[in-house]
């Protein structure tokens, strides 16, 4: 007779998937990372609703990061704001414009409640292109949706 470990609860079936796990931890990493390389949006989507559930809880550890990582916070911004200069061309006719989009943006932020931002179409520094900080390459966008947008750019 074949000797074959059946699950007959759910505590057993546990027990014996977390045995498995440790017998074969390498080829679990590898399927999982295959998993992942070949469904990137199921596995955003994941992310997104475990975030969404534990909001606070997200929220909360944003904070403490933040607190404990000044320095580097401070670096990254810096890092933003370079990125920035090192993008903003000295020929753009319409650089005086700029001002207006933000000025909007604080406009509708007073004038709904809702939080808007001045979004990059094309972001600074994005991984396949990279934008320009130029009027005709901003936007006023509610400040949510700009927070989910996060640096991507899709043709």
């Amino acid at each position: 007779m074949y000797n074959v470990r059946m699950a007959t609860t759910k505590e057993n079936q546990k027990r014996l998937a977390r045995e498995w796990y440790l017998r074969n931890k390498e080829l679990a990493k590898e399927r999982a990372k295959a998993w992942v390389l070949a469904n990137p949006e199921k596995r955003y989507a994941i992310h997104r609703k475990n975030r969404d559930s534990n909001l606070e809880q997200h929220n909360a550890y944003n904070r403490k990061w933040n607190k404990n990582n000044k320095p580097v916070k401070a670096a990254l911004e810096c890092k933003r704001r370079a990125s920035q200069l090192q993008r903003t061309p000295a020929w753009d006719p319409d650089a005086h414009l700029i001002i207006a989009k933000y000025q909007l943006a604080a406009m509708l932020t007073k004038a709904s409640g809702i939080e808007h931002h001045v979004d990059h179409i094309i972001p600074l520094q994005g991984r396949k292109v990279s934008g320009l900080h130029v009027f005709s390459n901003l936007r006023v966008i509610p400040g949510s949706d700009n927070v989910k947008k996060s640096n991507k750019f899709t043709v």
